[in-house]
């Protein structure tokens, strides 16, 4: 525990460096029109690069068994490594490439009737990040587009869901910087 809590220390000494706009924290408005919830955290590490790392909720109906009336819940987590391209002093604008990595787990039930979905995805996207007003903070919109490899298993009573491969990948942010 003591050399987590060295790390942690060390880290957030190395990150305080950063002027100007470095936290973005931002929500995913389009996973709310699907029944789930995914708030982000971004923090420069530099001129040229940035970590961000989102948690997700989702509740979404789902069939189980013999019943359709289900409540499926789960939650996730995502991590990017954002390479900004354009070099200015704030490295959470502008155009970026960035791997990703994900995974999350649902679970279902209903009656006697359990299952359990989990998947893994790793890919690449590339996007843009808008901060708009001025002085060091403002309003953020990201845009990004790429592809993932997604490996999903399940157990239980849930059945029929084949997600093994190469997925198109859509995503937006909105968010304030400071």
């Amino acid at each position: 525990m003591k050399k987590v809590f060295l790390v942690a220390v060390l880290a957030l000494t190395a990150l305080s460096s950063v002027k100007a706009q470095e936290n973005v924290v931002k929500v995913n408005p389009l996973g709310l029109l699907f029944g789930s919830a995914q708030f982000g955290y971004e923090r420069a590490l530099n001129e040229s690069s940035a970590v961000e790392l989102s948690l997700a909720y989702s509740s979404v109906s789902a069939t189980v068994g013999s019943d359709s009336d289900a409540n499926a819940t789960g939650f996730g987590a995502e991590g990017k490594y954002k390479f900004y391209f354009s070099s200015n002093k704030d490295a959470v604008r502008g155009w970026y490439g960035a791997p990703v990595v994900t995974y999350a787990s649902t679970k279902a039930s209903s009656g006697s009737s359990e299952g359990k979905l989990s998947f893994f995805g790793a890919g690449a996207v590339a996007g843009y990040q808008w901060v708009f007003g001025g002085g060091d903070s403002g309003f953020a919109l990201d845009l990004n587009l790429g592809a993932q490899y997604i490996s999903a298993s399940t157990s239980g009573d849930i059945s029929g869901v084949t997600i093994d491969g190469i997925l198109p990948r859509l995503g937006l942010s909105l968010g304030y910087a400071w």
